[in-house]
């Protein structure tokens, strides 16, 4: 009996060793810090794609364009800083392609009257965007739902006039069937461009839509066609491409 007692207290006694080196065990080498990067954290940046619509306003001055050929297609790179649980500021750099599709009737003065089977104005464009995050409802590491409030400033590295008709292949003066001609180095357009953006999101899924401020054709030329200008406000889509 007295064996067994003894055995008991020894027992006892290395359970109470065993949780008491548990009590101690060293844990300064497990990392509880808080990631800094990431969609609801200090530090997030992203590429996205997307595509809008040019929305006439029927503006007697305004050009005539036709709608579904007359867009934008972007691809960009924004980096977004927290400041605030619902609030964050961030820059946006992208690349644009605006192509203004010119309806071909007899109210045509841009960039002349001559009518053509197709006319285009194409613009590749870089942007620069600075632009505010308002976010709302709750979230974990994720974007949320959000609305963005901007202004940008654009350069037009390369503007193209493009236009193309169609012949009898059997008659001169051409003996062909159609005819493009591409015009560069146009006197007449305005390389740098400004205006204000908004999205509004839904983590990757946004409405975008935006208000160019600045003409797109130069004094000089708009005293010899009158003041006419190209659609301004752009709506569309765009998808983040990110987790």
């Amino acid at each position: 009996m007295k064996h067994l007692l003894v055995i008991s207290i020894l027992l006892m006694q290395l359970t109470v060793f065993s949780q008491t080196v548990l009590l101690h065990e060293d844990i300064s080498k497990l990392d509880f810090e808080m990631p800094s990067n990431g969609p609801n954290y200090n530090h997030f940046h992203q590429l996205y794609l997307n595509h809008g619509f040019f929305i006439p306003d029927n503006d007697v001055q305004e050009v005539e364009t036709e709608f579904w050929s007359s867009h934008v297609f972007t691809i960009g790179w924004r980096y977004k800083r927290k400041l605030a649980t619902w609030f964050a500021a961030g820059i946006d750099i992208s690349y644009t392609n605006p192509v203004f599709s010119i309806k071909q009737n007899t109210n045509k003065q841009v960039p002349n009257n001559i009518a053509h089977a197709k006319e285009k104005l194409k613009f590749n464009d870089l942007n620069i965007e600075f632009y505010t995050r308002f976010n709302f409802g709750k979230r974990g590491n994720v974007i949320g739902k959000f609305i963005d409030i901007g202004a940008y400033a654009g350069y037009s590295l390369v503007v193209k006039h493009f236009y193309s008709d169609s012949f009898d292949k059997n008659n001169p003066p051409y003996y062909s069937g159609k005819k493009e001609v591409v015009n560069k180095d146009l006197n007449y357009i305005n390389k740098f461009n400004c205006g204000l953006k908004t999205r509004l999101g839904i983590n990757r899924w946004v409405i975008i839509a935006s208000y160019r401020l600045s003409d797109l054709l130069t004094d000089d030329y708009k005293e010899l066609v009158g003041d006419c200008f190209f659609p301004r406000l752009l709506v569309g889509f765009e998808l983040g491409l990110h987790k």
